[in-house]
Order: structure tokens, then sequence, then C-alpha cells
């Protein structure tokens, strides 16, 4: 799993290139570089989800202070950012329109593919969701898909926002796009439920949680395809 993870961060940063000189933007190699700073907040998900990891690579520090896996750094360059980049490519060749519908059936592919993802860590023990159990016995993996998926959505929408910027404010724009949208997914929208975790409460109250999160990351959804098709009206 961490060879095909940095094989494909590999092929992604040469496509990224390739896209560079052909379209005349760096667009993708940004949004790339943004997904690697995305690892940073990783040591926090992993102590508020529960997520354990299974990697025997080498490590470095965080600003947290704890450790982050190398292959975790180096995956995050296309875990979140590869469907975006996809799809903005459809758009810049006119496969896709922005709007209500294709939002919706694009965010769905995001969720298949991270969907898939979780299946694949799961299956080769990379990651486990170690003493994790969701109220209403919802699966801890289709959770982690849904928030990664509206991540990856929030993603497209932000390389829709800023790619006819200048390469400086592109760069200010996207590098810190990733990192902030998953603080704002996983932290913000995400607290119902991890705080009536921590606390330990009541069945009802984390269920009253799992639902809330549930709600505003619909909630998050409606105004990203909103946002990309006043995009697509100019």
């Amino acid at each position: 799993m961490e060879i095909a993870a940095t094989l494909l961060l590999i092929v992604c940063y040469g496509l990224g290139g390739y896209l560079a000189w052909s379209q005349r933007t760096p667009v993708y190699l940004f949004a790339i570089l943004a997904g690697h700073l995305s690892a940073l907040a990783s040591p926090l998900w992993r102590a508020l989800y529960g997520v354990s990891y299974s990697l025997d690579l080498l490590s470095v520090r965080t600003l947290l202070g704890q450790l982050v896996p190398l292959p975790v750094i180096l995956a995050s360059g296309w875990y979140y950012t590869l469907p975006a980049l996809v799809v903005f490519f459809l758009y810049t060749t006119r496969w896709w329109f922005p709007g209500v519908v294709t939002g919706l059936l694009t965010y769905l592919i995001f969720l298949l593919y991270h969907l898939l993802i979780e299946t694949l860590g799961l299956r080769t023990q990379t990651w486990a969701y170690s003493g994790t159990r969701l109220p209403l016995d919802f699966s801890a993996p289709l959770l982690a898909a849904i928030m990664s998926g509206l991540i990856s959505y929030g993603i497209l929408y932000a390389v829709l926002a800023v790619h006819r910027f200048s390469w400086q404010s592109m760069l200010l724009g996207l590098l810190p796009a990733a990192l902030a949208i998953s603080l704002l997914v996983h932290g913000l929208l995400g607290a119902p439920l991890w705080l009536a975790m921590l606390l330990d409460g009541q069945a009802w109250a984390t269920a009253a949680g799992l639902v809330t999160t549930l709600v505003l990351l619909a909630w998050a959804g409606q105004i990203i395809t909103g946002g990309i098709t006043r995009i697509g009206s100019h």
C-alpha cells in the first residue's frame, strides 16, 4: 500500500507538470502541494476519531508535536486532491460543466472514490478505527468517506475559484486550502459527534451528535454546490 501510494504520487506530479506546461497553469502542482499540507492535521484526527496506522517507514514531527507517518504525508498529496483535479481537467476540456445536478453526481463519485480507498486501507491493515464504535451502528469508514468526499469537493471549488488568478494569488489561495477545509469538515462540522464521544455521553447524546454532524455535512455540501454553480454561470 505504501509503495502504491508513492508511485501514484509520482504519477500525479508527472501529469501535473505536463498539464502545467501544456495548459500554462501551475494550478495542478499547487493543489498537490496543498494536499501535502493537509497531513499536518492527521495527528488531531487520529486522536478525535480513533484512527491508527500500521506503517513502519520514517516519521516526522508536526507542529502538534505528534508523529505523522511519512507515507501519510506522501499520500496526502493525492488523497483529497486527485478526484478534484480530474474533474477540473474535464472542466477545462469541456467534458464537465458546473451545476446542481452535476455537482451532486460529482460528490457521489468522490464518495465512491474515498469508499474504495477506505476499503483498500482496511483490508491491507494500513489503518484501522481502533476502539471507535459509532451510534446507530453507523459505519466509521462510511463517515470517513463522507467527510473526505466533502473535502475533495471543497478543493474542487477552490481550484475552480482561483484557476484564473495570477500565479502568486493562486498559490496563496490554494496552498492552505486542503488543510483549512479538512479543519472545517473534521474539526468544526464533526464537532457535535467527536465532542459527544470525548465526553463519553449517553447513547442518545452521541446519536444526536452523529445526526447533527451528518446534517451539517449535507448543509456544507449544498453551500459548495451553490458556489460551484455560481462559478459556472459567470
